[in-house]
């Protein structure tokens, strides 16, 4: 397995937001607007988390700095945390009616790609 660099961390960040589309049009056609939205509502929320979390590794990376630039992983993971907690909150305090099961479910699915991802490109 290679260390992820930037492009790999933009493609990645690209495929979520294509599944969470995806899937959104899929819930749309089978199962109702409800569903759609909401499935489109969790996907967003992994994906934006990722958006932030790899912008904030990869905007001034150095490799010379190790120590460094484990402290940002750490605290951009904190960032990552607290973006999607408080997405969460507004969505299900603001979102009415909402599917909690493809919220959650689109969010797991779009969660799981960065491994997809990585299986596709070693």
């Amino acid at each position: 397995m290679h260390l992820a660099d930037k492009r790999q961390a933009y493609r990645t960040v690209l495929a979520q937001l294509v599944t969470s589309l995806t899937a959104a049009l899929i819930l749309l056609l089978v199962a109702g607007g409800v569903y759609a939205y909401s499935g489109l509502a969790g996907g967003l929320i992994a994906t934006l988390g990722n958006v932030l979390f790899a912008y904030r590794i990869f905007v001034r990376y150095t490799a010379q700095e190790p120590g460094r630039l484990l402290a940002r992983f750490y605290g951009a993971e904190i960032l990552k945390l607290v973006l999607t907690g408080l997405l969460f909150a507004g969505v299900i305090l603001w979102i009415k009616p909402l599917s909690v099961g493809a919220l959650l479910g689109i969010f797991l699915l779009v969660q799981l790609m960065p491994i997809v991802v990585v299986q596709l490109l070693d």
